[in-house]
């Protein structure tokens, strides 16, 4: 296209690779930008969410602060009750005996086995189905007969094993219950006593809920 003087005005001139990324960022930072003025965090979601946290969905900041990584600390909040009896537990792999298990697999961190928003398999938060292989694969190679020919992958998939309680399969459990029945001679539910301390339900805000009030 010709303009005054003879010059040719040619539109790449302008609109160019370096303007284009410029323009990019700029509407990429607008979109964050209004995302977190909004309080839609949820369009940072890297993938599926787990089946138990699906309520935490519209509140990342009751597991997350900021954008840094989930910590034991956050996992704490709500599974500290079931962790008590945790054979599995931090106590065990702060033993030197099981050092050699603890440089294959860094289970003192919950995040190591546990990962969110990468769907995996439907049962806990999205665990590796043959996760116990890096530890136990002696077992479906011969070491344990009762196992041979089991898959990879079935030892939890299969509902048989669960990593924090496995406590009614262990040899130390079946050695001090040898002389206990198969079952109750009648099978009652525990008594479970609730005591509350709010009148009230809470705000509708996780992040609230769990800090305390703390932001």
């Amino acid at each position: 296209m010709a303009i005054d003087g003879g010059r040719v005005f040619d539109w790449r001139s302008i609109v160019n690779f370096r303007t284009i990324v410029a323009l990019s960022c700029v509407l990429l930072m607008g979109w964050f930008g209004a995302a977190m003025a909004l309080d839609h965090q949820d369009v940072f979601l890297p993938g599926e969410t787990s089946e138990g946290h699906y309520l935490f969905e519209a509140s990342c900041a009751s597991c997350h602060e900021g954008f840094k990584p989930v910590s034991n600390d956050t996992c704490m909040r709500c599974h500290e009750p079931e962790m008590a009896t945790d054979v599995h537990g931090r106590k065990k792999f702060l033993d030197p005996r099981w050092a050699g298990e603890l440089a294959k697999l860094e289970v003192l961190t919950c995040t190591t086995c546990h990962s969110e928003h990468i769907h995996m398999f439907d049962r806990g938060v999205h665990l590796q189905p043959d996760l116990c292989m890096t530890c136990h694969e002696g077992i479906i190679q011969g070491d344990l007969a009762s196992h041979d020919g089991f898959t990879p992958d079935g030892c939890w998939t299969a509902g048989c094993h669960n990593y924090h309680d496995h406590r009614s399969i262990s040899t130390g459990f079946l050695r001090q219950n040898l002389d206990q029945p198969p079952m109750l001679p009648v099978q009652v539910l525990p008594d479970r006593v609730v005591t509350t301390e709010l009148d009230t339900a809470p705000a509708a805000n996780l992040s609230q809920e769990f800090l305390g009030g703390a932001s």
